[in-house]
């Protein structure tokens, strides 16, 4: 590299053109920057004239607010310094103002970023305590009023950047006097204190990928957040321990304190690990003053010895010896950004973390912003801002000091919390919050040992997520409230989940998304007609638009096609053209799981989760109402007025076998109609054909359990251990053995028709003659809607032809018509 440097120039710069954009990006991926920084204040020249006589009297500390002396006096003579660093900002300033509207630039990427790193170091608190001899420091964040959080863009906006901190000694800092101002600042003054979080960075020392969290944390919780000093002498991984407990011992030693103050401790990637180590030191103090409330664990690097980077790193860290003095530092000891091209630690650390941190996501939109930028800028801005970028990995982590984490802080501390016997006796409430694409630690494995090992631990997997997990895809305050740990006492003083009364609709953004991504693609192929019926007359009428709604609970009973591979287009029907919120009564099977294997480890799921990777779709019909088929649920449905979604053919009708395409297997038993009549429901039959179309059964139920080599054996097994969706039925009268079939190159074209409406409300739930009336009206006007439906589709040319269906689509862009309303005969029930 050092050759490439003086002989290859510009064959380097190409390298960089192409990586350090990429790389810069990478350093900041959790934050997804592609904004401009906030205007000059006050505040940020206070924070200027304090990082600046910090510097000039070789010390971070002031011991009081009142010990100004010095800081006037150092003030005075560093004053042509702090104004040529206002000038500047105020410059880069009036630049960001003026092109608000225009797209962001490399050079302006690098610069936010920069300054977002400085805010981390320097402020972004309101208090900042210096721990004596150890380089690391814990600032307070005050909440932030909601027009200072920043919106989308809270990374670079953030209200906790506009805060500039008042600098203690924790040797001298009075305690007391402390938490009275941090009482003045929070928002429910009067009230109990909120639980202190302490935030835990990784190898970074700073928390770069947590900075979008800071605001929403500190208005919920007394929030800390630790950094350690990258230019200083590095602590130990014991120092960092005994730094981190006595933190917790000496600020909650408050007098006045009736009760334990509660702390939770969250830690991110390394700072996970320092985490459980410190969980361990503070169960082992006995002290009335605190109580460790939980921990939350984040990507932990608790895997560090799966890894290679033990390896890897000293092969990066020893390009530094390729450097000369000049490369890193001016005559005045100060990084020197005055030569044009990065160091090799720069470049191929760079190039490191490009590789392993972005997630699919992550990558997919840095691209999508080095693509944008190009076209703004001339090869010799984009050049001259990747190398700026590349430098902010030497700046920001050095390579003496990534080696000196790396290998001392890293080992050392898994070998410590690795002890299957502290794991095993850490009774603390611990949360793991695990992105399943990390491709920088073996998370995923890593959440599951864990999960196993600790007494009281719960896992949440963020599905393609790498990393930097804590972005706009992940609520941090919000998954801590929905823990286990429970921080707020939230479910300690309020009565369990609900699943029938307390489920809400997911936000329209996640149903659109669920629709765009699921429903919609199922809808593209299998091209569905809708049809309703009127209730009086009996005619039929393209779309939903006679499908009843009222102030009665509805009842939605049909057929069950084959696998249930429908329910996502009727669901999403029914909610976009009519507003109804339908829910339906699962198979336990379905509704617990079951399919997905046995799960060892408590799984938490984020509110309204949705990923376009989530195979399992019982979890998104759980996140759009549905519930565990059982009388109960079912009476509280329609006792609470809502909508329900009824199959009584159940897995029968589902897992059909050869020859039972579109035929009814419902019970003789009529609970459903006398349950509707005790509320006044409106029953509405549903008719659906199409799917037994797309799929060629080769083998169902009855062949697959006549399979030798114990094959038939163990499906039977396995039928007997499912549990049965009818209550007066034992698990092993229900064959759950789903036949084994072949999807059609092209589905055939889906119908649905809700047929004449029953209402029941002058029906006596007790008249079993009457209620059996009714039974057989819906079984049959379900019946004749499939006769019905089959016989039409015979005029539509489109129906089985799922070729010429698809080329009409692309051909003019919207499903072709179908067959005309006259073939399809109005009701006779």
């Amino acid at each position: 590299l050092r050759r490439l440097r003086s002989c290859h120039y510009l064959q380097y710069h190409t390298t960089m053109k192409i990586y350090a954009p990429l790389a810069a990006a990478s350093l900041c991926v959790a934050s997804r920057v592609v904004a401009f920084s906030p205007p000059m204040h006050q505040h940020r020249r206070a924070a200027i004239l304090s990082s600046a006589v910090a510097k000039e009297t070789d010390t971070h500390i002031v011991e009081t607010p009142a010990s100004s002396t010095a800081t006037k006096d150092a003030a005075e003579r560093l004053d042509d310094i702090i104004d040529a660093r206002v000038e500047t900002e105020q410059e880069r300033t009036v630049s960001s103002t003026s092109q608000q509207t225009e797209e962001s630039t490399m050079e302006q990427f690098v610069t936010d970023m920069r300054s977002v790193y400085s805010d981390l170091e320097n402020g972004g608190g309101s208090i900042k305590v210096r721990m004596a001899n150890v380089g690391a420091s814990f600032t307070y964040v005050a909440p932030s009023l909601p027009s200072s959080s920043g919106g989308p863009n809270k990374q670079i906006f953030g209200g906790w950047r506009n805060q500039v901190p008042t600098l203690y000694d924790s040797t001298t800092i009075d305690w007391n006097e402390v938490q009275s101002d941090i009482v003045e600042t929070q928002p429910h003054s009067g009230a109990e204190a909120p639980p202190m979080l302490i935030y835990l960075p990784g190898l970074d020392g700073l928390g770069i990928s947590a900075t979008a969290q800071f605001d929403d944390l500190a208005s919920t919780f007394e929030l800390w957040r630790m950094t350690v000093d990258k230019s200083t002498a590095q602590p130990s991984f014991s120092q960092l321990v005994s730094t981190v407990v006595k933190f917790v011992k000496d600020s909650t030693n408050n007098a006045d304190a009736e009760t334990p103050r509660e702390v939770i401790l969250v830690g991110e990637s390394f700072g996970g690990l320092l985490t459980c180590a410190v969980a361990m030191a503070l169960k082992n103090v006995k002290s009335n003053k605190f109580s460790l409330k939980g921990m939350t664990l984040v990507n932990p690097a608790t895997s560090f010895d799966e890894t290679n980077w033990e390896q890897f790193v000293p092969l990066l860290t020893s390009l530094r010896y390729l450097e000369s003095q000049e490369d890193i530092v001016d005559s005045s000891g100060n990084f020197n950004f005055v030569n044009e091209l990065p160091t090799p630690y720069s470049v191929l650390g760079g190039m490191a973390l490009a590789a392993t941190i972005p997630d699919g996501n992550q990558f997919s939109n840095i691209l999508e912003f080095i693509l944008g930028t190009a076209k703004l800028s001339t090869n010799e801005q984009m050049l001259a801002a990747s190398a700026d970028g590349f430098r902010l990995l030497a700046e920001y982590l050095p390579a003496s000091v990534l080696e000196t984490r790396v290998l001392q802080w890293l080992p050392v501390g898994t070998s410590v919390v690795n002890n299957v016997e502290r794991l095993t006796k850490l009774d603390v409430p611990t949360l793991v919050i695990a992105g399943n694409d990390d491709n920088m630690l073996p998370t995923k494995e890593e959440a599951n040992r864990l999960g196993k090992l600790l007494p009281d631990c719960v896992k949440m997997e963020v599905s393609g997520a790498g990393h930097f997990v804590l972005d706009a895809r992940v609520n941090l305050t919000e998954v801590l409230i929905d823990s286990h740990i429970d921080p707020l006492d939230i479910q300690k003083n309020s009565p369990p989940y609900d699943p029938v009364r307390d489920w809400k609709l997911p936000p329209d953004d996640v149903v659109r998304a669920v629709i765009e991504k699921r429903v919609n693609p199922t809808k593209e192929r299998a091209s569905p007609v809708f049809y309703s019926t009127d209730a009086t007359t009996g005619q039929r009428r393209l779309g939903l638009s006679l499908v009843p709604t009222n102030d009665r609970p509805l009842l939605i009973v049909g057929n069950h096609q084959l696998f249930g591979q429908d329910l996502g287009m009727i669901i999403s029907q029914l909610l976009e053209d009519r507003n109804i919120v339908a829910r339906g009564l699962a198979h336990p099977t379905v509704a617990e799981g079951l399919l997905r294997g046995e799960q060892e480890v408590r799984t938490q799921r984020r509110r309204y989760e949705f990923g376009e990777d989530v195979r399992f779709e019982g979890d998104l019909f759980q996140m759009f109402g549905a519930v565990k088929v059982s009388p109960r649920n079912f009476f509280r449905l329609l006792q609470t007025n809502q909508t329900a979604l009824l199959f009584p053919g159940g897995v029968k009708e589902a897992l059909h076998g050869k020859g039972d395409d579109y035929k009814l297997f419902w019970p003789e038993k009529t609970d459903f109609v006398r349950i509707a009549a005790k509320f006044n429901a409106t029953i509405v039959p549903l008719s659906a054909i199409g799917a037994a179309d797309s799929a060629d059964i080769v083998a169902d139920a009855n062949e697959l359990l006549n399979l030798p080599f114990g094959i038939g054996e163990n499906l039977a097994n396995f039928s007997k251990s499912t549990v049965s969706a009818r209550f007066d039925a034992k698990d092993d009268d229900e064959t759950f053995i789903p036949p084994l079939a072949v999807p059609k190159p092209f589905p055939a074209r889906h119908y649905f028709l809700f047929g004449r409406s029953f209402d029941t409300t002058l029906l006596d739930p007790n008249n079993k003659d009457e209620c059996q009336r009714i039974y057989r009206g819906v079984k049959n006007e379900v019946e004749e809607g499939i006769d019905a439906l089959l016989s039409a589709r015979k005029d539509d040319p489109y129906a089985l032809d799922g070729v010429k269906r698809s080329s009409y689509q692309r051909l003019f862009g919207k499903d072709p018509p179908t067959f005309p309303l006259s073939s399809l005969p109005k009701s006779s029930s």
